[in-house]
């Protein structure tokens, strides 16, 4: 009895060593983004890594677009993203482990159209790119767009300036974050075309670590403790 009860203990403990958590990411300058030789760096990045090595848990970390990182989180067991905002949508899909960061996001458009808006609701008369299932995305369907009238959704903001600037009869507004505007005004000029509409307000601007249901509550815990331990500055919520 005693060795049958030594046995799974042991079984117990080897797949706990074992575990290796999958983290997904995507390219979200300025709070994670590839350096000179090509390395994933940034303020979230570290603070990931740094609760990550203090937890003592394996991962494998991989950046993707964001359609293709989210599908991950939300079909794997096993994986976890970051950076991604909390909303009602979200809530009951995902553990949110803890936050890494905040962000705001705004209303764009060239500044040839001179379009200024007063309120959210002055955007329900244009038409506004998101990607995907993005923040802004899920946000504004909440609040009364829809993907008949108001929204063009496009898998990546690669291509939105030059439909921006080819098909403006197709195309009015677009949802960024403020941060990644500022950093790629740097170096597209195409980007420095663009100016803010309207900031998007009363929405909850933390970013976070979360994962799929499936991850083991041990992980969690562990995640969750060296977090608190690391930054306690953070507001954690679970």
């Amino acid at each position: 009895m005693k060795s049958a009860l030594f046995f799974f203990l042991f079984l117990l403990s080897t797949k706990t060593f074992a575990y290796t958590l999958n983290i997904v990411t995507e390219l979200f300058p300025t709070y994670q983004y590839l350096d000179n030789q090509g390395n994933l760096v940034g303020p979230t990045v570290t603070k990931v890594r740094n609760i990550l090595a203090d937890a003592d848990i394996d991962y494998n970390l991989s950046v993707e677009p964001w359609h293709v990182a989210y599908s991950a989180v939300k079909r794997d067991p096993n994986t976890c993203i970051f950076s991604i905002g909390r909303n009602n949508q979200r809530e009951n899909m995902f553990n949110w482990v803890f936050p890494v960061g905040q962000f705001t996001s705004s209303f764009y458009a060239l500044k040839s159209r001179n379009l200024k808006l007063s309120v959210l609701e002055d955007a329900l008369k244009y038409r506004t790119a998101v990607i995907r299932n993005n923040f802004s995305h899920q946000y504004l369907k909440e609040h009364g767009f829809n993907e008949q009238e108001q929204l063009v959704v496009i898998s990546s903001f690669s291509k939105v300036l030059e439909i921006l600037e080819t098909r403006k009869n197709q195309l009015d507004l677009v949802v960024l974050g403020d941060s990644q505007v500022q950093d790629a005004s740097k170096d597209n000029k195409l980007m420095q075309h663009l100016e803010p509409s309207l900031k998007l307000d009363n929405i909850n601007n933390q970013l976070y670590f979360a994962c799929n249901k499936s991850v083991p509550d041990f992980i969690l815990d562990k995640l969750h403790s060296s977090s608190k331990s690391l930054y306690p500055q953070l507001l954690l919520n679970r």
